[in-house]
């Protein structure tokens, strides 16, 4: 290269006639970071006009030569030229923050490294058939359960570039379960129109139905469970699961107890004082 005697070569630069404008990255995978910071810098050219300057010095730094991938955009009024720096030069010279650019350094790594982790996501998903999860992952859609899990899980391929067989499976079964929602939604909603309700009586009445849930409560005195059943003419029932019985989810269970309505669904209601229980079936996943 020949001899530099361009006013931007280090032994002569004088460091307060540049003006910081924005950092860059002059490798792959520009994230949206970079493009922040290019899209700052052509703001900056529209109002002076100015230009790149275009003296002879080797690799991307415009002052020492070196080729720089994370670097600074200086502009320079006096001859309306801008010039690029890498993060040694814009420190040695006091005309950069180094502190920033060593955030904008870590940021735009760290955004390199997030868009090879998406496009490994997108590789892993689609050889495995699942190319739907990553829409869903990429797609502002419902905060729901199934979008909710499969966002989770796109998540930490996308952070650690592998998932376990198992999420791939789940993943595969929450895709199942979206387009079916709305028909178990209108189902829902048509067994609770057709629901009878639930009886108003001081005395004891036979319940015998499915066990829908069961759960663990704690109270004054306790934990108890408690179980939810769903009776053959759709009501639903919630009480304490009698000690004569374990029941499982999927069991069909009977039993003696009294009755108290919700005072917000006359469809649901409480069951106490249970007796004379019995399984009258357990489940086929249980039985299996």
């Amino acid at each position: 290269m020949t001899t530099r005697t361009d006013i931007h070569r280090p032994s002569v630069i004088i460091p307060s006639d540049y003006q910081f404008v924005a950092f860059d990255y002059y490798g792959p995978d520009n994230g949206f970071m970079c493009i922040t910071e290019q899209q700052a810098f052509r703001a900056h050219v529209a109002q002076t006009g100015g230009k790149f300057s275009d003296h002879d010095h080797g690799g991307t730094c415009d002052v020492c030569g070196a080729s720089a991938l994370y670097v600074a955009k200086f502009y320079h009024p006096k001859t309306n030229r801008y010039i690029v720096t890498g993060q040694d030069c814009a420190q040695k010279m006091e005309i950069g923050n180094d502190s920033a650019f060593t955030v904008f350094h870590q940021r735009a790594k760290a955004e390199v490294e997030a868009q090879a982790g998406k496009r490994k996501a997108q590789n892993v998903l689609a050889a495995a058939d699942l190319s739907a999860a990553w829409m869903v992952y990429t797609t502002p859609g419902p905060a729901l359960y199934e979008e909710n899990t499969i966002c989770d899980i796109v998540g930490k391929l996308v952070r650690y570039g592998s998932v376990s067989d198992k999420q791939l499976a789940f993943v595969r079964k929450l895709l199942a379960v979206i387009p079916e929602r709305a028909a178990r939604a209108e189902k829902r909603a048509a067994e609770q129109v057709a629901a009878a309700p639930v009886p108003v009586t001081d005395a004891r009445i036979v319940i015998e139905g499915e066990v829908l849930s069961k759960k663990v409560v704690e109270g004054r005195f306790g934990s108890t469970i408690k179980m939810l059943v769903k009776t053959d003419a759709g009501t639903k029932l919630w009480g304490t699961i009698p000690a004569a019985i374990h029941p499982e989810k999927g069991d069909r269970v009977k039993l003696v107890a009294k009755v108290e309505p919700s005072k917000d669904d006359p469809k649901f209601g409480f069951f106490s004082r249970p007796a004379q229980a019995v399984i009258v079936t357990a489940s086929l996943s249980v039985a299996a």
